[in-house]
């Protein structure tokens, strides 16, 4: 007997060997040395993953993966710049706004959720999840993935990100 998932859809499982997915950057995880944040993109979607450097004891190297459609990428992208600014701003309002939610789709609800990381010494972090897509760690929960400001700021991935956006939007990436 089989358990339906209230998370029913997915991509496919990164892989370093899969022509599918094209790398456009790979960053060591400042916060688990372990792990490495590979940012890539299949079939129209943005995927993040975290793969450990040696595979954990069950002999797995996937740590998570969160998908985004591409679609909502520019969407994501202006939540993270809303949450930088001041009410007057056009930011978020105060008090307590910590989330923006979206569903365009019935494949794809993403969820961003802004606050600290008390477990890592209150690093600020965006928990990205998409409600409607299911983990491969544990398919009767949702994607799930904490980035933190770090990457964004100290490593880059806010450019990569912007640069993926432009592809997308000048039809390079389908």
């Amino acid at each position: 007997m089989t358990t339906q998932s209230r998370y029913p859809y997915q991509l496919k499982l990164y892989s370093p060997n899969d022509p599918d997915f094209m790398v456009h950057s790979r960053f060591s995880n400042p916060i688990f040395p372990e792990d490495d944040l590979i940012i890539s993109t299949c079939r129209g979607y943005l995927c993040f993953t975290n793969w450990a450097i040696e595979p954990n004891p069950r002999g797995r190297y996937l740590v998570g993966q969160f998908e985004c459609a591409l679609p909502y990428l520019k969407w994501l992208l202006g939540v993270m710049a809303r949450f930088k600014l001041r009410p007057e701003q056009g930011g978020y309002p105060p008090p307590g706004t910590m989330y923006d939610i979206v569903q365009l789709d019935k494949e794809n609800e993403l969820y961003v959720f802004r606050g600290a990381h008390h477990g890592n010494n209150g690093l600020m972090i965006y928990v990205l999840e998409n409600r409607k897509r299911h983990s491969y760690i544990n398919a009767q929960m949702s994607q799930e993935f904490d980035l933190y400001d770090v990457y964004l700021e100290d490593h880059g991935l806010m450019q990569v990100l912007l640069d993926i956006q432009q592809q997308y939007e000048d039809g390079q990436l389908l």
